[in-house]
């Protein structure tokens, strides 16, 4: 197992590389994006010459061109900033005029914290319900239980998050949750169990846009798996020799129908990480997803970079826990 990790971390080197030159081209060339700061502080210029000034020296630092002004070809470009990183250097936001690893140091948490939650929370809903679904298949649960799923996945986030906030976070309907941020304002008078207390009261509304749409699909994967296995012979022989309907299901059934659910897996953390985008502007949430979305319309070049980059690690490490988990649940699996 020691070196199948050894090799799959050294693979991703390779894989890193060719991601990371592929987002720094398409954020390099997409469209909008062409006159970098465009958003930030060069607007605030007056003078014509300033701001002509202030455009170069940003391009400069992007190495976008040399010290004389002269363009620098994209695979030199990505090989300067590559190199940046390499030392270090991962280049100031033109939009908060700070440097970018502090910013991803400070939205990072807030967002891999929120994901994190509502990942345990799809899986607590989403296995326990297809199982449930598959052991009654076509009764009233099964039914109700897959028209819900489907109902839910329908349901766009953005407009699921817009009517969590008009009628459960306005002073004019119900008013029961809060409408922005994970604090209050003032958290220095709480004790510990008082700040828990105030962080899961103003996440709950956040954490409904983050659980439904992953419950719905992985709570339909689940029943899906668990009704393939309970064709298999195995089954037929287990209830033949007395295996109790329990054991049955979560020793045997379930335990079979894992590998195809930790695959889906792979995709649930990186899937609710893109997902912040929306989620995280809806409820004013300081996070990576709506530092990404000021980035985009403020044309931050260094941000964008860095968040692209900082999420498709994430990405790697998800698939590299999936295989791991493999071995787990299924002891033929190998990587010796």
């Amino acid at each position: 197992m020691l070196n199948y990790i050894i090799r799959r971390l050294l693979l991703m080197i390779p894989t890193l590389f060719i991601m990371s030159f592929m987002l720094f081209a398409i954020v390099r060339f997409a469209p909008g994006l062409a006159h970098p700061g465009a958003g930030g502080t060069t607007g605030k210029l007056n003078s014509r010459q300033a701001q002509k000034e202030q455009e170069l020296e940003i391009k400069r630092r992007l190495h976008l061109v040399d010290r004389f002004g002269h363009p620098i070809s994209v695979p030199m470009q990505y090989w300067l900033w590559v190199r940046d990183i390499a030392e270090g250097h991962f280049g100031m936001s033109y939009q908060y005029d700070e440097p970018v690893l502090t910013l991803i140091a400070q939205r990072l948490p807030v967002t891999i914290t929120l994901n994190l939650i509502a990942t345990v929370i799809i899986y607590i809903i989403a296995v326990p319900g297809g199982m449930l679904a598959a052991v009654q298949r076509g009764r009233w649960f099964d039914r109700g239980f897959g028209f819900l799923t489907l109902a839910l996945y329908s349901l766009p986030s953005i407009w699921v998050g817009s009517m969590l906030l008009g009628f459960l976070a306005n002073p004019q309907f119900l008013d029961w949750f809060p409408a922005a941020g994970i604090h209050t304002t003032d958290t220095s008078h709480m004790t510990y169990f008082q700040y828990l207390g105030d962080y899961c009261y103003h996440i709950a509304l956040p954490l409904v846009c983050y659980v439904y749409g992953g419950f719905a699909v992985l709570s339909k994967q689940v029943r899906a798996a668990m009704l393939d296995n309970m064709r298999q012979d195995y089954v037929r022989t287990a209830r033949a020799k007395g295996v109790g309907n329990w054991t049955l299901t979560v020793r045997h059934i379930f335990r079979n129908s894992l590998l195809p659910l930790i695959t889906i897996s792979a995709g649930v953390l990186p899937g609710l990480l893109a997902g912040s985008v929306i989620v995280e502007q809806i409820f004013s949430i300081r996070g990576m997803g709506a530092l990404a979305y000021k980035a985009t319309f403020g044309h931050d070049l260094p941000v964008l970079q860095m968040v692209g980059l900082v999420g498709g690690i994430i990405g790697l490490l998800a698939d590299l826990i999936t295989d791991l988990c493999y071995a787990v649940a299924d002891p033929r699996v190998s990587y010796e």
